[in-house]
C-alpha cells in the first residue's frame, strides 16, 4: 500500500507460491498518478519477491487497459499470447 499524508493512494497484489510470482491490481489513484507512486509499489513488490526466489514476475493486465499497459511494457514487461486467464463463478457447488 503506498499512503501520502495518511490517504491510501496505491496498492499492488503480489503472490509467490514457491514457483511463480504473480503481480495482480497494481492501482493509483487517479489524482495522484504521474508522481512515481506505481513505480515505487512495482520496485517494492518486484525486490521482496526477488528475495525470495522469484525467478520471473508475471502482470495481470486486462486486455484494452492501454495506460497500464504502457506502464507494463516500460517495465520491461510483455504479453503473452498463449495464456489466457480462466475463471468461474463461485456458487453453492463450491461448499463442502
Amino acid at each position: 500500500m503506498a499512503e501520502l499524508d495518511g490517504e491510501l493512494v496505491g496498492t499492488v497484489i503480489a503472490g509467490w507460491d514457491g514457483w511463480r510470482a504473480h503481480l495482480y491490481r497494481l492501482a493509483v489513484h487517479p489524482a495522484r498518478r504521474g508522481h512515481g507512486i506505481a513505480q515505487t509499489l512495482l520496485d517494492a513488490a518486484e525486490h521482496r519477491l526477488y528475495r525470495l526466489g522469484a525467478p520471473r514476475f508475471d502482470a495481470m493486465v486486462l486486455e484494452g487497459n492501454e495506460l497500464g499497459g504502457g506502464f507494463w511494457t516500460e517495465r520491461g514487461y510483455a504479453p503473452q499470447e498463449e495464456w489466457r486467464r480462466w475463471v468461474r463463478a463461485a456458487d453453492a457447488t463450491t461448499e463442502p
